[in-house]
């Protein structure tokens, strides 16, 4: 799925869900890397995410998880040409205008902000990603209506565990480890548009990656 395919998805304009789980130390641990040279190596970051993010099926890769955005816009150039179709996903640690910046001008086509810090920082990040036409997606486990949240401050949308279909903005979730080895247990999407399948926060290590295949496939077919 390309880029553009999937921001059209996210930015409520018809399609499939797409699947875009936030991906980090689990391809570190399935591309056999010491988890401290993925976060600070970028040509290690990126073979281990692309025969990650390709073995699951899912539509984007998530650069960054753990990673300084110096390393990770170095990982977003060396990673579209390993990626088979797959979407540039960044994912930034706090509200850092900064990191959005230099992501969205190193090709990042999604922003995952992962924060419980809710600073007016928030809004000046959206607007600098709105400058580029990147969505923001806020990861916060913490709030109790992220999607409210995230739309208080001009963000695209949020990750929430539970989705019903009426929040605000984008919308990811539905996802849970039992839907891993289950995959037949996965329920409907709560709406039609403006809605992606994900974890609640990172994928953790520990999964099968043959589970994993099953569940993509199955998610993406």
């Amino acid at each position: 799925m390309s880029g553009d395919v999937l921001t059209a998805m996210l930015q409520r304009r018809g399609g499939r869900a797409p699947y875009v789980p936030v991906v980090g130390a689990l391809a570190a641990e399935l591309g056999q890397v010491p988890l401290d040279v993925y976060a600070s190596d970028a040509q290690a970051q990126a073979v281990a995410l692309a025969q990650t993010v390709q073995a699951m099926h899912a539509d984007a890769a998530t650069v960054g998880v753990g990673t300084d955005p110096a390393v990770g816009c170095d990982v977003l150039p060396r990673l579209r040409p390993l990626l088979a179709g797959q979407a540039l996903a960044a994912v930034v640690a706090g509200p850092d205008v900064a990191a959005v910046r230099a992501y969205c001008e190193s090709g990042a086509q999604v922003l995952f902000v992962v924060t419980a810090e809710l600073s007016p920082r928030l809004k000046t990040l959206a607007n600098a990603a709105r400058f580029y036409d990147v969505p923001t997606i806020l990861v916060d486990l913490e709030a109790e209506d992220a999607a409210a949240v995230a739309a208080a401050h001009g963000l695209s949308g949020a990750i929430v565990a539970n989705p019903t279909g009426e929040e605000a903005g984008i919308v990811g979730g539905g996802l849970t480890t039992d839907h891993v080895a289950q995959p037949g247990s996965v329920p409907s999407p709560p709406r039609g548009d403006g809605f992606f399948w994900s974890f609640a926060g990172e994928l953790p290590t520990g999964i099968s990656p043959e589970d994993l295949a099953v569940l993509g496939a199955a998610l993406t077919a």
